[in-house]
């Protein structure tokens, strides 16, 4: 019986540091085995280490890993992406190719009675002037045309070099600078608290139980003083988590493993 629901962040399939194919048969072997039972799949961000979608080309690679979500789709199983920082190009394909559905962060969503806020957590909360003129290029309409008028060759090498460099300076292990969730000193924790309250505000002070981002590639999990508490997912090339509810066992967050040397 299709009765769970799922959530996934930061699988970053394509990812130059480790075997692509060990980490996409893990993804698949995951999305394949949750099949008969999830209800609704929400793929919170990063699920492509980088994607760009041309009119007619998108990312060489990720085939199974696209077919076992088509396959997932087919199955009657509701699935959610939101975009992250390394998938943010995507303009139609996973809609009308694959079935899935394209979601906006923060976005709420009621599962079983019970309300989440969901996103990848990239830009939630942060306010520094440079981070905020850089996500305003990547999400510019105008400035993704004119990549677009990059050959792919070009494009895409630009874009994996990109990814790269983004993961390195954010998490590799042992590097000096490691990034460390820094719990009520976070960004995403005062943004979390202070939509609460909002959302409490106009919603008869309901507020969500639940807020879970990934982004971080540091899990973690923080109670919310606006009520609710916060989750979030690690990467999978670290081994990684997901998250799932039901209404019998609430939400548990579950090691997605680490195997085949990833």
């Amino acid at each position: 019986m299709k009765d769970k629901y799922y959530f996934i962040s930061d699988v970053h399939l394509g990812v130059s540091c480790c075997d692509r194919r060990a980490l996409e048969d893990r993804f698949v072997s995951f999305i394949e085995s949750i099949g008969p039972e999830a209800a609704g799949v929400y793929l919170l961000g990063d699920i492509f280490d980088f994607w760009y979608e041309y009119r007619y080309v998108i990312p060489r690679g990720h085939t199974r890993a696209l077919g076992a979500l088509a396959r997932l789709c087919d199955s009657g199983t509701r699935v959610f992406f939101f975009k992250g920082n390394h998938d943010v190009w995507a303009y139609g394909y996973f809609e009308q190719e694959l079935g899935m559905k394209v979601l906006g962060q923060p976005c709420v969503v009621e599962i079983e009675g019970r309300r989440f806020c969901l996103g990848h957590g990239d830009g939630l909360g942060r306010t520094e002037p440079m981070f905020r003129f850089i996500r305003w290029m990547f999400h510019n309409r105008v400035l993704q045309i004119l990549f677009s008028a990059i050959h792919p060759r070009w494009a895409f090498g630009l874009g994996y070099a990109w990814a790269s460099h983004s993961r390195k300076v954010k998490n590799e292990p042992g590097r000096a600078g490691r990034y460390v969730f820094r719990g009520k000193d976070e960004p995403l924790y005062r943004f979390a608290d202070n939509f609460g309250r909002k959302y409490g505000a106009a919603h008869g002070g309901v507020t969500p139980d639940y807020y879970i981002f990934g982004h971080y590639h540091t899990p973690g999990s923080i109670g919310i003083p606006s009520g609710g508490e916060m989750h979030i997912l690690g990467c999978w090339v670290d081994g990684g988590e997901y998250a799932v509810y039901s209404r019998k066992d609430g939400l548990r967050i579950i090691s997605a493993g680490c195997q085949d040397g990833i």
